[in-house]
């Protein structure tokens, strides 16, 4: 009887750990930002305009993006996605374009656009930069990065020469009607 008993005790632990990793699996799986200057810190006024929009893989090991801007009348250096909330400025965690000196120990991302055009990838965690290391999100770990996607603690944002510090940026947010089970 009590060997029956642990087994099905034993069973139940299984279950509840198997049930409680595949909830930390779940979650929202599609992200949009809409990009302007007034998002930016400090804001700015600037005719550009843009969005991003990310797809979390079902497994949680990649993240697909589309970055679109228009309306940026200087050279385009790169954009990025950072760790940071609305009103606070974060460090890079990985790079969605890049004109300038490629990012040191990530693969080399897609050239940017100059003034208007898209841009898009897959990321994984051979993109995650050390750039946000200070932030607790170190080389490499992705699901740290995608924790702080789905946390909403995350923004995409475009630098030109006319503003290196970024001249547009928009928080990407998630709809919570998401689901495992859409497409």
């Amino acid at each position: 009887m009590a060997k029956a008993n642990l087994l099905i005790v034993m069973t139940l632990v299984l279950a509840g750990a198997l049930t409680i990793s595949l909830m930390a699996q779940a979650g929202p799986f599609k992200g949009h930002a809409d990009l302007s200057g007034y998002q930016e810190i400090p804001t700015l006024s600037s005719p550009a305009t843009g969005t991003a929009d990310i797809q979390i893989s079902k497994d949680g090991e990649s993240v697909s993006y589309t970055l679109t801007y228009e309306g940026i009348g200087t050279n385009v250096r790169f954009a990025h996605i950072h760790l940071g909330r609305p009103a606070f400025n974060g460090n890079i965690m990985v790079f969605l374009c890049n004109n300038g000196t490629p990012p040191a120990g990530v693969p080399l991302p897609p050239a940017c656009p100059q003034g208007s055009g898209t841009v898009s990838g897959t990321l994984s965690a051979a993109d995650v930069g050390a750039g946000a290391a200070s932030q607790g999100v170190a080389a490499g770990e992705f699901s740290e990065f995608v924790e702080a996607l789905r946390a909403e603690a995350a923004y995409a944002n475009v630098h030109s020469d006319a503003f290196p510090g970024g001249e547009i940026r928009g928080q990407v947010v998630f709809h919570r009607s998401d689901s495992v089970n859409d497409d």
